[in-house]
């Protein structure tokens, strides 16, 4: 008889990579678990109940729907996405005091950068957050995490503070993605025995097809257009290359959308495509030779760089944070992040090896091992049985 897992999400007023990713999960799980589902709905206009909630960190009325799911579908294990703002910090907090088998996974850094009123706890001494890509100029000495509100940074502040302190709890078991975000934690005084790395499962990537042959001149960007994304410094370390009849492809909306429109209307050798559906762009990366990102951020699981791989396509990214992970230890296409020379010279070296096939072929192999099904059930195996 399977085991019965509860799995609790707080959707995004915009559907983003986060509940796609949980999306996933569910599905995944429920090969091996029976699942429940507990999902809340964020809405752009809060009422005056969710301002009472935010006040209190406490939405009675999502606590109220977990105890009824709790008592109609008795779980073993209780397994939590995000919380903010829907569903509370009262349900985590439920979930401790009754002493019940709980898990939660960390997609972002929001429970850091949110933990403090005072912007100083949060920015490095150079004054930026590599997690978020907030900067002291943005933000002041307040803490202003939503920079176009201070009344709804106030509030995340509000949830961030005690969200961390819960964090800590003993009866808490928290799931990475990567080893860097597990060690980040530590460094934070979390203790490292509650820690688990758990990688996001992709839907079919064994499945996806490796093309060598009709690979276009071409290396894909796709993503959110905005500064700490590098975009930018990615166009400027492009014009620099030897380009052998090469293009840039930008991908993806965001903030700077039309500043980056504008630099690509003046800028022979870069197009930029805009949004599209995440097949089409899927589509273009399998033809395509290469894909890049010159993040400034810590990132979690860089998912689009995994399905390329899948594809056998190599990447260009920033060696930090936990990107590296999910390549061969001894890769040869990534760059010390912020070193621009760096980027140009790894990308000169993709458009002038003839041979990127088996290099994407390695790539491929290791991430099908690093994503396998069975070796990510096992381990979610071991995470749910473990108690606290």
């Amino acid at each position: 008889m399977m085991k019965k897992i509860l799995i609790i999400h707080t959707r995004y007023t915009e559907t983003g990579g986060e509940d796609i990713a949980v999306d996933n999960e569910i599905q995944f799980l429920g090969q091996n678990y029976q699942v429940e589902t507990l999902v809340f709905q964020n809405t752009l206009k809060p009422n005056l109940l969710d301002l009472l909630a935010f006040i209190r960190n406490n939405n009675r009325d999502s606590v109220n729907k977990l105890q009824n799911s709790i008592a109609e579908f008795r779980p073993q294990y209780v397994y939590i996405h995000n919380l903010w703002f829907k569903g509370s910090l009262g349900i985590l907090k439920y979930l401790i005091k009754n002493n019940i088998n709980v898990t939660i996974k960390l997609h972002n850094f929001r429970y850091y950068c949110t933990k403090s009123y005072k912007s100083s706890r949060h920015l490095d001494k150079n004054g930026d957050c590599y997690a978020c890509g907030l900067s002291g100029d943005q933000v002041g000495y307040f803490n202003k995490y939503y920079t176009n509100s201070f009344l709804k940074s106030v509030l995340v502040n509000h949830f961030g503070k005690k969200y961390f302190k819960l964090l800590n709890s003993e009866k808490i078991k928290i799931v990475t993605l990567t080893n860097h975000h597990r060690k980040f934690l530590i460094e934070l005084g979390n203790n490292k025995k509650n820690i688990f790395i758990q990688p996001n499962p992709i839907p079919h990537l064994k499945n996806f097809k490796h093309k060598s042959k009709d690979k276009l001149n071409q290396v894909v960007y796709a993503g959110r257009i905005s500064k700490e994304k590098g975009i930018e410094e990615l166009i400027k370390a492009w014009v620099k290359l030897t380009r052998k009849n090469y293009s840039l492809l930008i991908i993806g909306d965001g903030p700077d959308f039309e500043e980056i429109n504008k630099i690509v209307m003046q800028t022979p050798g870069i197009s930029l495509l805009g949004y599209l559906s995440n097949e089409k762009v899927l589509k273009i990366i399998s033809e395509s030779k290469a894909v890049v990102t010159s993040t400034k951020l810590y990132e979690g699981q860089p998912t689009l760089l995994c399905e390329a791989s899948a594809s056998g396509i190599v990447s260009v990214f920033p060696d930090s944070g936990g990107i590296k992970e999910f390549f061969e230890s001894d890769y040869q296409y990534s760059f010390k992040q912020f070193d621009y020379v760096d980027l140009q010279n790894k990308l000169q070296k993709i458009i002038n090896n003839n041979n990127l096939d088996f290099d994407g072929f390695e790539s491929r192999k290791y991430i099908l091992k690093y994503l396998d099904e069975q070796k990510l059930l096992s381990n979610f195996e071991t995470i749910f049985e473990e108690r606290r």
